[in-house]
């Protein structure tokens, strides 16, 4: 059994984060805590580079968290026959310290590419998404808000411990996605580039999967990347960290930024 934490804020609830959590159900029995807050409390928060102005399309009743959302939530839990614990919190609560703790005590974390604070800032991933992504420190799962069947998976390999921490991850908690097609994937805007340790990587590889390439292409990492990802049916992409710092541009300027962006595909996130 694993447990797992689904995070709404809002009416912004994700139907295909949790289509994702009965498909983890039907491999192995879950525990699933939902976290529910105030969209326009997290609004109000008064951290440096949030966006602040006022926005007239949010509604009074957002001050809330609308009870249909956590009626939904318990309804679907208990059609399926999942384990489940509903928590509402006041969008205050929403910081480092909330995020660390409850992270510490799971397995995994679902949110949506979309829909997280999407009535706030609908550019994703928006300053919410990121700031949640720095947070955390179990893995996260992004869902896109489309439906989709796992045929593959793809791994962003750059020979970072970083990197091979989430391909370790993926294997722990996915056990049974590892007969699926795979390719790690290393991008180099240098021809004479090699791939870091790779014999080492072809060592781990070969332990896990079954069915494994690895492959090595040259150009611009955020820009051939997702190109590249595009020629691939239904991929899972697995990466490494999103970092820790709050000033940092890199993370608006990732390639994982750019997937999240474009809703390419479920994106498997750990540090």
């Amino acid at each position: 059994m694993k447990k797992v934490l689904f995070v709404c804020d809002g009416d912004n609830y994700s139907h295909e984060a949790f289509e994702f959590i009965k498909q983890l159900q039907q491999h192995e029995p879950l525990f699933v805590k939902g976290l529910f807050f105030s969209t326009l409390e997290i609004k109000e928060l008064l951290y440096a580079g949030y966006p602040l102005n006022n926005d007239p399309g949010l509604q009074d009743t957002e001050r809330g968290i609308p009870p249909q959302v956590v009626e939904r939530f318990i309804n679907q839990c208990k059609t399926n026959q999942i384990r489940y614990l509903a928590k509402e919190h006041s969008g205050f609560s929403w910081s480092r310290a909330f995020w660390e703790k409850e992270s510490r005590f799971a397995d995994l974390l679902i949110i949506s590419q979309k829909m997280l604070c999407h009535n706030i800032d609908a550019q994703q991933p928006n300053t919410y998404m990121l700031e949640l992504l720095r947070w955390v420190g179990c893995p996260v799962w992004a869902v896109p808000e489309k439906a989709t069947r796992i045929e593959q998976i793809i791994g962003a390999y750059d020979g970072s411990p970083e990197c091979m921490h989430a391909l370790a991850a993926f294997c722990s908690i996915f056990p049974w996605h590892l007969h699926l097609p795979t390719c790690f994937v290393y991008i180099k805007n240098e021809d004479r580039a090699e791939i870091p340790d790779l014999e080492l990587l072809e060592e781990y590889v070969n332990a896990h999967f079954t069915d494994a390439e690895i492959q090595q292409l040259h150009g611009d990492p955020d820009q051939l990347f997702t190109t590249w990802i595009a020629c691939h049916k239904n991929p899972v992409i697995i990466t490494g960290s999103f970092g820790r710092s709050a000033v940092s541009n890199f993370l608006q300027k990732s390639f994982s930024g750019q997937l999240i962006g474009e809703q390419i595909a479920p994106l498997f996130i750990a540090r």
